[in-house]
């Protein structure tokens, strides 16, 4: 790991910790407020609030893809298309503009700020020593990095703030499920057009899905239960077709699978 290695995590992660940071502590102009740009004006045509996530993406995704071009593959040009490798960065802050504005006091927040810091270098750390298959340390890497994408799905799918319009909420559940199995069909090593059409689909199922289970009466823990189920199920099925595994047994351990987790969140949700 080399100095420039670890000066882009630095300004990756302090770039979306002080955005953060600042946008809890300023007050953002709301839609239709006039902003002086010399000697014109210019008229909010939304809340820049509603800017922030899309500020947050940019700051995560090109500070991952900063410290993907320190990997030697990079510098050699054996890596295309860097923008794919914004996904998981981009999840994770997503998430952490859900989940700071719950924080019930200062200290909790200052808390899940740090834990957000610290999972975003997590993250681009294990991205890092992910991109070789054949260098030392990547299963861990892939290892972590795919418990991290199921963390924040679960997460993600809890969090999803109840007064927003149902299409909203399922709309935005399948935008983080496409990010998230942008990350973990990486792994497979496929074409990366075929990997980009696999986790287009798997968000789109989980979004049409997510939103009739929206409409029913379900708790959030049991609906967002099902949702991490079903998306664990698309990815792994995915990734056995990806790599041509389908057989009549993967399919009954799949079952098998679906058939307990259903049991058990029928037995202990609430």
């Amino acid at each position: 790991m080399n100095s420039d290695f670890r000066d882009r995590i630095s300004v990756a992660v302090w770039g979306v910790i002080i955005t953060l940071a600042a946008s809890a502590l300023i007050s953002l102009p709301g839609r239709g407020a006039s902003l002086a740009l010399g000697e014109r004006t210019l008229t909010l045509p939304v809340a820049a609030s509603s800017l922030l996530p899309v500020l947050l993406a940019l700051l995560a995704g090109s500070g991952a893809q900063a410290v993907v071009q320190a990997h030697p593959l990079a510098q050699q040009g054996r890596l295309r298309l860097p923008v794919r490798f914004w996904a998981l960065p981009i999840a994770v802050t997503m998430i952490a503009t859900m989940a700071l504005p719950r924080a019930p006091s200062l200290p909790y927040w200052g808390a899940l700020l740090l834990a957000v810091g610290a999972l975003l270098s997590t993250v681009l750390v294990a991205l890092y020593f992910s991109l070789d298959p054949t260098a030392t340390g990547y299963r861990r890497a892939r290892a972590v990095l795919n418990l991290v994408c199921y963390t924040v799905a679960l997460v993600s799918f809890l969090l999803i703030p109840p007064a927003w319009p149902v299409a909203g909420r399922a709309a935005l559940l399948g935008v983080v499920a496409m990010l998230l199995a942008l990350e973990l069909l990486r792994g497979s090593q496929v074409r990366v057009p075929l990997v980009v059409l696999y986790a287009f689909i798997v968000g789109a199922v989980v979004a049409q899905v997510a939103f009739g289970l929206l409409l029913t009466s379900l708790s959030p823990l049991s609906a967002s239960l099902l949702l991490l189920v079903l998306f664990y199920l698309l990815v792994s099925l995915t990734w056995q077709t990806l790599l041509d595994r389908v057989t009549r047994r993967v399919l009954l351990e799949f079952a098998a699978v679906a058939l307990v987790a259903l049991l058990i969140i029928i037995l202990f949700s609430p």
